[in-house]
């Protein structure tokens, strides 16, 4: 249980006027305390009072999972033969919280608010921000984590450069990747690979596409270390790229860089977003460049801060997220070049150590 934490968040609580909050399984539940369960339809889920007390509300059947993994975490459960929206209002009325103002967190489902709302007279409010602003600043272990993570990224990605070939499949690559990543220490790796015009869509997700020659080739991979996770973008070009190619790889590296020179101790967020998108723009592709320019990220791949320009915040000394302009033609080539950023007690650091040169195979 990270106390320190939890008692953060009652102080925000306080801030929000909610009489409590509840986290339902998830990478915000296993933060907090440690662990996470298997979802289902039975509710279920961590509540922190105002009072800085807290419990775990689950079905009968986590009840001994909860009470083998901890000794001292109250727990209070409700059984499969009872109605489930009566039965949690039991527990919740015992608790005081009917009527109450209760935030939660993004992992909950919306059909348990919806009835337990219109039973139990309670309001549920979006308490994403207020956990995101809990850890939105790292602590030099977690830069040091998110370091290491970003170096098995790295390490990983060089290996893979030299396995890949013309010929192989998508999902080749990325299991390649994902074994060095394993290997160097890294957990929960993923990545997306995308082939000639399969790298113009920015989330993609298959593997069928086979490697030509010539080719172009997104890779965006990362895993997590000590909990901290690691997220990088670059092309790899098989043959000899087209005019068009290096043209629009050197103006994603451009923008990538003027973005990430922008990032200092109170830099003004939209600032950022403004200069790396400049780049794009004068050359004439900012209908191609259609996403925020980067992401927060520690022990989420997404959390706070985003990186856009309707987020009107300054940068603060440990926060971290990523910098990754990208501009997509739509089922021809995309090119995006990315990096984690952390803003430490040094300064502005670029966690990312490969090359934004041009990489030919």
């Amino acid at each position: 249980m990270k106390k320190a934490y939890v008692d953060k968040l009652v102080s925000l609580m306080e801030k929000d006027g909610l009489d409590a909050l509840l986290v339902c399984p998830s990478e915000e539940m296993k933060f907090l305390i440690g662990f996470t369960t298997t979802m289902c339809e039975r509710f279920q889920g961590f509540f922190i009072k105002s009072d800085g007390s807290y419990f775990y509300l689950c079905n009968l059947i986590y009840t001994g999972e909860f009470e083998h993994v901890f000794g001292d975490l109250r727990i209070v459960s409700w059984f499969d033969g009872e109605f489930m929206t009566d039965a949690v209002c039991k527990l919740l009325d015992a608790e005081g919280l009917l009527g109450k103002k209760i935030g939660v967190n993004s992992s909950v489902p919306a059909f348990w608010i919806v009835e337990l709302a219109e039973k139990s007279g309670i309001t549920f409010v979006n308490a994403r921000p207020l956990l995101e602003e809990m850890r939105i600043i790292k602590t030099a272990e977690e830069l040091d984590n998110l370091r290491q993570s970003a170096a098995i990224a790295d390490n990983a990605f060089h290996a893979t450069l030299g396995f890949m070939k013309p010929g192989m499949t998508e999902g080749e690559v990325k299991e390649f990747l994902f074994a060095e990543m394993t290997k160097q220490g890294g957990v929960n790796p993923w990545a997306i690979v995308g082939a000639g015009p399969n790298s113009s869509f920015p989330h993609y997700r298959g593997g069928a596409g086979v490697i030509g020659n010539p080719d172009v080739v997104l890779f965006d991979w990362g895993c997590s270390y000590n909990d901290m996770c690691s997220d990088c973008s670059r092309m790899v070009f098989v043959g000899e790229p087209t005019e068009e190619q290096r043209k629009v790889y050197d103006i994603c590296r451009r923008s990538t860089e003027a973005g990430e020179e922008a990032c200092f101790e109170g830099a003004f967020i939209p600032d950022i977003d403004k200069a790396s998108r400049a780049v794009i723009d004068a050359e004439g592709y900012s209908d191609a460049f259609f996403t925020r320019l980067g992401h927060g990220i520690g022990y989420m791949g997404h959390e706070a801060p985003d990186i856009k320009t309707s987020n009107p915040r300054k940068l603060e000394k440990g926060m971290s997220f990523t910098v990754e302009p990208g501009i997509n033609l739509l089922g021809r080539f995309g090119m995006r070049v990315e990096d984690v950023v952390a803003i430490t007690e040094n300064g502005t650091e670029i966690l990312n150590k490969v090359t934004h040169d041009i990489i030919i195979i």
